[in-house]
């Protein structure tokens, strides 16, 4: 089962640096190497990035069978 639950604000610290790590994966194995598509240090997005989606928008966290999925998802 999949559920997409509001982010809570306890949890906004561990959200950003989730999706940080998800962008970076996904752009790293689809890539292969770094490139100078980094928004911020070894960031592929930057945390402001994100933190301006969860400020201007409604963020939600995916749980399957109970437990917190992916790296997040936000929707403005």
């Amino acid at each position: 089962m999949v559920e997409l639950i509001l982010l809570q604000p306890e949890d906004r610290e561990r959200f950003i640096k989730d999706n940080q790590w998800a962008f970076r994966y996904g752009a790293l194995a689809e890539f292969g190497k770094r490139n100078d598509q980094f928004e911020e240090g070894n960031e592929i997005i930057a945390r402001q990035t994100i933190e301006n989606c969860i400020d201007q928008g409604t963020a939600y966290r995916i749980w399957q069978n109970g437990q917190k999925a992916g790296g997040g998802r936000c929707k403005y």
